[in-house]
């Protein structure tokens, strides 16, 4: 397994320079993502060619290139049209930088955000749509050669490993895999025995489905009615049982990443050096 970093290069592709791509390098970590923030119709196939020779330079693996805001649940079908248009567009961007996947969620349908919650979000009718949305959207990334990775979530219709993997199954493409985040899929229930919970999130979806993990810490906060939130990998208050997503990640394939995401900059080294303090007492090792 190899050890990543998000967020610590610029959101734009305008903004990037090899010197930025070159600390991600000298921080420890061996990939990152692609910028998030520009439109993929934006970015010319010259241009990402450009951007993924910049990463080979530095010496970095790309990973990544996220699309995160993307709705495949819409139930107004020219939307869900509109999302697989940008997905395609994202392939062709990932395609020409180098970069092996791209990540999605399946968005929601409050119309504040892709990741607000909503009464119908796991309703039969809206993972239709979403099954739909993905078999139009892996095709695209099979004619590309890219993988099309989903980012999931309790609040989405992608709620829990069963309910995905059956998602995958239905949609049946080799192009579409998980992009583990354990966190996310943490409830009231699991999440005071979160290495139970990620140990059972592996072996429900099975080597074949998965595609990397992202990294974050959990905290539940000490309020009157239940809170779940992120916190910072290795902070005094993160409970989530680190060890146990090495320990899985390790059985994995040697290009198989975790990736530490959602810190500033100035956190993530000693987010790294926690994990790699954990790997060490557990008997793993990145490569």
């Amino acid at each position: 397994m190899k050890l990543g970093v998000l967020g610590f290069l610029p959101r734009s592709f305008g903004d990037l320079r090899i010197e930025q791509i070159r600390e991600v390098c000298e921080l420890g970590f061996r990939g990152t993502g692609l910028p998030t923030g520009d439109d993929p119709t934006s970015v010319s196939s010259t241009r990402a060619r450009e951007i993924g020779q910049m990463f080979r330079d530095a010496g970095v693996e790309l990973v990544e290139y996220g699309r995160y805001s993307t709705n495949l649940v819409s139930p107004d079908a020219a939307v869900r049209r509109q999302n697989v248009a940008s997905l395609r567009e994202a392939f062709r961007v990932a395609r020409a930088a180098g970069c092996p996947a791209v990540i999605t969620g399946a968005g929601s349908l409050d119309p504040r955000g892709a990741w607000l919650p909503h009464p119908d979000n796991n309703t039969e009718k809206t993972r239709e749509r979403l099954i739909t949305s993905l078999r139009e959207a892996s095709k695209a990334a099979e004619d590309q050669g890219v993988i099309l990775g989903l980012e999931c979530h309790t609040v989405t219709a992608l709620s829990n490993a069963q309910t995905t993997r059956a998602v995958l199954d239905a949609v049946g493409s080799p192009a579409l895999k998980v992009h583990l985040d354990p966190v996310n899929w943490l409830t009231w229930e699991t999440v005071y025995r979160s290495g139970e919970a990620t140990s059972r999130m592996f072996e429900t979806l099975g080597p074949e489905r998965l595609l990397g993990a992202h990294s974050k810490g959990v905290t539940v906060e000490p309020r009157l009615i239940i809170h779940i939130s992120e916190s910072v990998t290795g902070a005094d208050d993160d409970i989530f049982d680190h060890a146990a997503l090495l320990r899985e990640a390790a059985k994995m394939s040697r290009d198989f990443y975790v990736v530490i995401e959602h810190l500033k900059p100035e956190q993530m080294p000693a987010a790294r050096a926690h994990l790699l303090k954990i790997a060490e007492q557990i008997g793993v090792q990145f490569d």
